[in-house]
């Protein structure tokens, strides 16, 4: 992919700059004349979210980037919001949300496919002024666009861990919240040890724990009442029904005789029973019934006698009451986080064992980078594998930490192309730092121009640079002037 041009449109002010295929120089004779700004603004127009610099805000800008993939088809992108961007592809228009539809878009762009590969592409072929040359294998490549070398080996080698992240995540949110559950019991503590006043609140919690449970009784025994009356009225009808009727039945001898109630075996137990047992449960009721008035009351009057404290009592005080008359263990609490955090830490272990399986790619970015750092003079002692996955940077710095960014990056660079068989521009803003000598980055040119010659390379410097068929684009007082 390269940049063939960008037109960028400020208020009344308008510029298209137009770019080679091969090298390319954004150039000014003094600092901050605007060339880290065009090399953002290019990032903007393909749909990162790079943010500002001092001097413009690209969400005032109307900016149409022109770019040309690697199969030679050839995409007008066109920005004038942050929140979406307009790709005209093969004579139609389609719009992006953004940051939603990054991903979607890039994955056009890029001809990617897995999530961890496109979100460190920019790690790779954008080297930042501020960030860029510090940042090796796991940072912040600029804004809040982050690299890291794991998921990109992850990226090239299509090892999909999505279902470990969901697991991980999922494991994180209750890892937060059983944090929280043990601050709150520390915070517990702390108010316990400082005041002794929240017994009010916790009898006032006790009473209305008992006046619940005494109204769940009363609503049980209510309803079986209710049945009861039901079972007796149904009963009463049952007999005053055999009465009316005068029913007769015959029996074994031949005797023929009227049924009544008093003949129907069991027909008065049965109601005998059922009005022994309604008496029994209505005796319970109203003692229920009793409890709740008395407790009810009782509330009251504890309410009262605390009315006065209710009345000047803070946000802070009744913060205090509710957070201590919560219930928690702070035992099973702990014993809880050292369970997420095992778990946790084991589905790192088998993502870390699963990048670590890619062996062929590790080896290729590793044997690359040793390589690389031979031409640029650095010694066997900081030429090691592990600085491929070392946080530990404080052994790396100076113009040992710049050239060994540049050779890592550009090895991994290697890596992407070759897995998806396409060219990235190589964007370097200020590579001339300020521990770099002239030696140096003439050794930096040189891999460029020997591995990197079918690259387009965009530099933005006060300096030159020794590059062939250069294309300098200079800026003198401003970008859009």
């Amino acid at each position: 992919m390269i940049f063939n041009s960008i037109y960028i449109e400020e208020a009344d002010n308008k510029r298209l700059i137009v770019f080679s295929d091969g090298n390319n120089l954004i150039h000014s004779l003094a600092n901050s004349r605007g060339k880290t700004t065009l090399l953002r603004i290019m990032l903007y127009s393909i749909g990162y979210s790079v943010p500002n610099t001092k001097h413009i805000k690209f969400e005032n800008c109307k900016v149409e980037s022109q770019i040309t993939l690697d199969s030679g088809e050839v995409l007008v992108l066109c920005r004038e919001s942050r929140d979406y961007i307009e790709l005209k592809q093969n004579d139609s228009v389609t719009t992006y949300v953004l940051p939603s539809d990054e991903a979607i878009l890039h994955k056009i762009i890029f001809k990617a496919n897995y999530p961890e590969l496109i979100n460190n592409l920019l790690g790779i072929f954008y080297f930042d002024q501020e960030k860029g040359w510090t940042l090796l294998n796991r940072g912040v490549v600029i804004g809040s666009i982050r690299f890291n070398i794991e998921e990109l080996i992850r990226g090239i080698a299509e090892i999909d861990c999505s279902e470990l992240y969901r697991q991980k995540e999922t494991k994180r949110q209750n890892l937060l919240k059983y944090k929280q559950m043990f601050s709150v019991s520390k915070y517990q503590e702390t108010i316990d040890s400082e005041s002794n006043n929240l017994a009010g609140e916790s009898y006032n919690s006790l009473i209305d724990s008992k006046i619940n449970q005494c109204k769940i009784q009363h609503n049980m025994l209510k309803k079986e009442l209710c049945r009861i009356d039901k079972v007796l009225k149904e009963n009463k009808y049952f007999r005053n029904f055999i009465a009316e009727i005068g029913l007769l039945v015959q029996a074994p001898n031949r005797e023929i005789f009227a049924v009544t109630e008093d003949n129907i075996i069991g027909l008065n137990d049965t109601i005998d029973f059922l009005i022994a047992k309604r008496k029994l449960i209505a005796s319970q009721y109203n003692q229920i019934q009793s409890e709740i008035i008395e407790l009810e009351k009782e509330r009251r009057i504890e309410e009262q006698q605390l009315s006065f404290f209710d009345n000047v009592e803070t946000i802070s005080d009744i913060f205090d009451k509710r957070i201590s008359s919560i219930p928690i263990n702070e035992v099973a609490v702990k014993k809880g986080i050292a369970k997420l955090e095992k778990e946790i830490a084991d589905i790192n272990l088998k993502i870390r064992e699963l990048t670590r399986s890619a062996n062929s790619v590790i080896s290729s970015i590793f044997n690359t980078t040793k390589k690389y750092l031979q031409e640029l003079g650095i010694d066997e002692s900081h030429n090691t594998e592990k600085y491929l996955f070392t946080s530990n940077l404080k052994e790396l710095s100076g113009a040992i930490l710049h050239k060994t960014v540049f050779a890592f990056r550009l090895a991994c660079l290697l890596e992407v192309e070759k897995h998806l068989n396409i060219k990235f521009p190589i964007i370097l803003d200020s590579p001339s730092g300020k521990e770099i000598d002239k030696q140096n980055i003439e050794a930096m040119v040189e891999i460029l121009k020997r591995d990197f010659v079918n690259n387009q390379i965009i530099i933005a410097s006060i300096y030159e640079y020794r590059l062939p068929n250069i294309n300098k684009i200079s800026i003198i007082n401003r970008l859009i002037e």
